[in-house]
């Protein structure tokens, strides 16, 4: 990923098959507002944190199911979330 992080999105009638976001800090960004709870509470080094993806950037065949993508985030005393989309 370009710097570390990257946001894609497809959009209906797009010239391309896929455009890069606007840049993912900027608050007005879907995934930061969801993720800024933790992203603004500082250090975590008892966390992890996983963001899949079966659709990566630049994919040309469509997959015979559902797209998944989804953030998993878990820390120590049994505390986290799995968050999923799907279209």
């Amino acid at each position: 990923l370009p710097g570390g992080k990257s946001s894609h999105h497809l959009l209906p009638n797009a010239a391309t098959d896929w455009s890069a976001a606007a840049n993912i800090d900027d608050a007005q960004q879907p995934i930061h507002s969801t993720m800024n709870i933790y992203i603004a509470s500082g250090n975590k080094p008892n966390t992890n944190i996983v963001a899949y993806s079966n659709y990566p950037p630049h994919f040309k065949f469509e997959l015979p199911m559902s797209p998944g993508k989804g953030v998993i985030m878990a820390e120590d005393n049994n505390k986290g979330f799995w968050l999923v989309h799907t279209a």
